[in-house]
């Protein structure tokens, strides 16, 4: 009796390290249901260029928006239950376009984001994603001329 009180004792304090580790890891699975996600959207071209972007899901259509330089606009959702929430964003400006995957709920892409933020960036020369980790904005896409 008093060995298997030893032996629970030992593996309740493993199951807490373990627990412990992986809720403190980085490599856990970054958003869940139960996570709130935010996609940003920035208009950061020059010359007083206006652009227009739509997003949408499956089930959720952001809208139109029509942002001056420097404006931005945001939006938060949590993923489904199968985590396979996907927006997809329609950027134009002047005769250039992109469609692109503005959120997917995989981990490569969300890790990517730095987390629970995307902020996507259009910038003269392509739509940009800022890094969650360095803050640096990278160069996802070209703009496709018309």
């Amino acid at each position: 009796m008093k060995g298997s009180k030893g032996i629970w004792q030992l593996y309740c304090v493993v199951l807490f390290l373990a627990l412990s580790f992986g809720l403190s890891t980085p490599w856990r699975w970054p958003s869940t249901p139960f996570t709130k996600n935010f996609v940003r959207i920035v208009n950061n071209l020059s010359n007083n260029q206006t652009f227009t972007s739509h997003c949408k899901s499956k089930d959720n259509d952001i809208g139109l928006h029509t942002l001056a330089p420097n404006e931005q606009y945001e939006w938060k959702f949590r993923v489904n239950m199968f985590s396979s929430t996907l927006y997809f964003c329609n950027f134009w400006y002047k005769d250039y376009h992109n469609v692109f995957d503005a959120f997917k709920a995989k981990y490569e892409f969300i890790y990517d984001c730095g987390g629970a933020h995307c902020v996507w960036k259009a910038k003269d020369d392509g739509i940009y994603l800022t890094q969650g980790q360095t803050m640096e904005d990278k160069k996802w896409y070209d703009w496709k001329k018309e």
